[in-house]
């Protein structure tokens, strides 16, 4: 009886981690997403891989400050000045492909929105 509900317990633990793991990207990750899709050059991947640590190190604080009032307006602006240092240093071709997956991004944002429990 005990094996059984470790068992289950253990399925359980596995599955919650592996659900609340998907859909987020490691760093190395999107990095790698950037370079395979808008082929960056060596020195673009640098730069690029500079401004998301920078951008992902706001949100981080941002979380934890605990000023949840103003959180999303603050996390908004700071990915509107990501993307805009982002298309600084992108070719004109590969500032399409970015804008394409800007608006990917929105949509899944809204789907996740529109799905989630009230």
């Amino acid at each position: 009886m005990y094996k059984t509900i470790l068992f289950f317990t253990i399925i359980l633990f596995i599955s919650s981690s592996v659900i609340s793991a998907q859909g987020r990207m490691t760093h190395e990750e999107r990095v790698q997403q950037y370079k395979e899709r808008l082929k960056l050059t060596d020195d673009q991947t640098k730069k690029i891989d500079a401004i998301l640590l920078k951008s992902e190190k706001k949100r981080e604080e941002l979380r934890n400050s605990g000023d949840m009032e103003n959180i999303r307006e603050v996390m908004m602006k700071n990915m509107e000045e990501t993307n805009a240092q982002i298309l600084k240093i992108l070719k004109p071709a590969q500032k399409v492909e970015f804008n394409k997956m800007v608006e990917e991004r929105k949509n899944r944002m809204q789907g996740q929105r529109r799905n989630r429990p009230q």
